[in-house]
């Protein structure tokens, strides 16, 4: 009988573990796990040519367990990663939570305790829709498992019932100082209100991102009119809110010094909550409070409820959309500097912005929008955007269009046509990926011996003979600038 053969295992490569690092990183990142703040929507995002497609939470998940079955070596590195983003959707989760917490730890040869895998969460996502949610027991092990966990940064609540008041406070006294960004949504409380205040949140001092989309709260018109000093978070950069009134009001009433950055969502889930769908005078009582110091606004397109990715569904274009006009009228947003906002809104007026600098257009989907021999609200955008309006303007992008990812053939021809419309004016137009499409034909040596770039861009004789099947292949090239 033969000998049964030996397998070799290679040793792992001799790398930092810096390195190491970033490789599990890279493999498992997910954005709203490790933060929630929005993503910067002129990031550029590159068409995805994995067949395993873009992680998702739960491909991601999948990484992290088979990287600490991998070897001893390897769990030590990756355990970090497995319990950065804990997520608790029901009472036997949490519990199980807390027994794999309680079971990391150590004593130490100084009495000291070794919190184990504590030390790694930093993001903590709460969902109380399953059924006993609503126990005291319930929120005692979400108190125990924050005790576990003194180094979180970010901290989510989906609330379905009413949270007791020292819920509340021991969560401030645990987070107060440390806690980077908070989410806290109520909308689905079956009483009116809880008992989450403004100084409630004025607690975490710390606050970078402050997520009231769907917050409710309590007692806003009462400490209006009362005199108890202003609530004040001052560090906030971040904020993010919904066009429910409860949201603005609220949103109106804190004291931002540091606000920069500004989320304004209409979710479809909000479109049915109250007349007239968006409320206008709320948003300026915020713009009245806030605006002067606001340098980013970014209108995402009207989502579903809690859906993080906008799509193309007809409902979107139903629903009212917030005019973009709105912060670019005199003294209302002076400092803006970034514009964001979806082509299935109204078009901008001919109203000057003296120090805009960055215009971004959501929604982009199909090639015919941009086609200028045909009407669609693209086009209406991009003609409406000019130098004359917007003097500092310096770059419009397609936010999530991709142009390399098209199959239209004469879709590299119509944006390259439209880039030099606006190169006219000194503006860069770039699509999603922060490309600069131009055409790159082979150079030529004139007669007077300097070079010159043959123009092959008559988009109408093209569009007229080839009727989007012929077209010339050296015309098709696209580079990034």
């Amino acid at each position: 009988m033969p000998a049964p053969t030996q397998r070799i295992v290679k040793p792992l490569p001799e790398l930092p573990l810096e390195l190491w690092l970033e490789i599990f990183q890279f493999a498992t990142y997910v954005h709203r796990s490790t933060s929630i703040g929005p993503l910067d929507p002129f990031s550029p995002r590159r068409t995805s040519n994995n067949v395993m497609a873009t992680n998702t939470r739960a491909l991601s998940i999948r990484t992290k367990l088979a990287l600490v079955l991998v070897c001893k070596e390897w769990k030590m590195m990756t355990e970090r990663f497995l319990y950065e983003h804990l997520v608790i959707r029901s009472p036997t989760r949490a519990s199980a939570v807390l027994n794999a917490l309680i079971a990391s730890r150590s004593h130490l040869s100084d009495d000291a305790i070794d919190i184990g895998h504590g030390r790694w969460p930093s993001h903590i996502e709460i969902f109380t829709h399953a059924r006993g949610s609503n126990d005291m027991r319930f929120l005692r092990t979400l108190f125990r498992i924050f005790q576990c966990c003194p180094n979180v940064r970010y901290l989510s609540g989906s609330w379905m019932h009413p949270l007791p008041i020292e819920f509340l406070e021991a969560i401030a006294r645990l987070y107060g100082s440390t806690l980077q960004g908070l989410y806290w949504d109520e909308v689905n409380i079956t009483v009116p209100f809880t008992s989450s205040t403004p100084h409630f949140l004025c607690n975490f001092k710390e606050l970078r991102v402050l997520d009231l989309r769907h917050y409710v709260g309590c007692g806003v018109d009462q400490l209006s009119s009362s005199p108890v000093p202003q609530p004040i978070l001052p560090s906030v950069t971040d904020l993010l809110v919904s066009a429910r009134q409860e949201s603005l009001q609220m949103a109106s009433f804190l004291a931002l010094p540091q606000l920069r950055n500004l989320t304004l969502c209409i979710t479809l889930h909000d479109c049915h909550s109250f007349k007239p769908r968006v409320p206008y005078s709320d948003i300026r009582h915020f713009l009245k409070k806030h605006g002067h110091s606001l340098v980013s606004v970014d209108l995402p397109t009207p989502a579903p409820y809690l859906e993080p990715e906008p799509d193309s569904s007809s409902s979107r274009h139903t629903v009212e959309h917030v005019k973009p006009d709105l912060f670019l009228e005199p003294d209302i947003c002076p400092n803006l500097i970034s514009l964001v906002y979806p082509i299935t809104s109204e078009p901008l007026s001919s109203q000057i912005h003296t120090n805009i600098r960055r215009i971004g257009l959501r929604g982009v989907s199909k090639a015919e929008e941009l086609y200028p021999d045909k009407q669609s609200s693209t086009k209406s955008h991009l003609e409406g955007i000019t130098a004359k309006l917007y003097p500092r303007l310096q770059e419009v992008r397609t936010i999530g269009y991709l142009v390399d990812a098209e199959t239209d053939p004469l879709i590299k021809d119509i944006f390259i046509w439209w880039v030099e419309k606006f190169e006219s004016n000194g503006i860069n137009l770039l699509d999603g990926e922060g490309v600069l499409w131009m055409y790159t034909d082979p150079v030529e040596v004139g007669s007077e011996g300097f070079k010159h770039f043959p123009r092959v861009n008559d988009l109408d004789y093209k569009l007229q003979r080839s009727n989007k099947t012929l077209l010339a292949p050296s015309a098709t090239q696209g580079v990034s600038s």
